[in-house]
C-alpha cells in the first residue's frame, strides 16, 4: 500500500445539483480525500515541501465547493481531483464526494461518488 495523506469529513454548503430548483438552493456536501505520494522525504526532513499541505488542499475543495456550480456530483469532484493534481502533479488522488440529505425517494443520509485519478504519466 502506498504512503497517504488524508482529509475525512470536510463539509461545505453549495449550490449543486441536476435541476435548477437544486442549484437555487444550498446542500451540504461531505469529502473525504485521499492522496497517494512517498512520505520518506517528509518522514526524514520534517519539511512542508516534502509532502502534502492538507491545509492549502482543504482550502481547494471549499473554495470550488462554495464558488462554483455543477449539475453533476461526479463533475464537482472532477475539477476538485483536477485542481489538486495541478497543486501536486506527482499526486494519485482518491475523493469521495456525499451530497447530504439529498431530495431523493427513501430519503437517503447520503449520496455520493468515488473517483480515484492517477498522476499523470510522464514520458522518457
Amino acid at each position: 500500500m502506498p504512503d497517504q495523506v488524508f482529509v475525512r469529513g470536510l463539509e461545505f454548503e453549495g449550490n449543486h445539483g441536476y435541476t435548477a430548483a437544486e442549484r437555487r438552493g444550498t446542500r451540504r456536501f461531505r469529502v473525504d480525500l485521499t492522496l497517494e505520494l512517498s512520505l520518506v522525504a517528509a518522514a526524514a526532513s520534517d519539511r512542508l515541501v516534502d509532502t502534502i499541505d492538507y491545509w492549502r488542499v482543504s482550502e481547494i475543495v471549499v473554495a470550488i465547493g462554495t464558488k462554483s456550480t455543477f449539475k453533476l456530483i461526479e463533475a464537482l469532484a472532477g475539477a476538485i481531483a483536477a485542481k489538486i493534481q495541478e497543486l501536486y502533479p506527482h499526486v494519485a488522488v482518491t475523493i469521495q464526494l456525499e451530497k447530504l440529505a439529498p431530495p431523493c425517494p427513501g430519503v437517503p443520509a447520503a449520496c455520493g461518488v468515488r473517483l480515484h485519478l492517477a498522476p499523470p504519466t510522464r514520458l522518457p
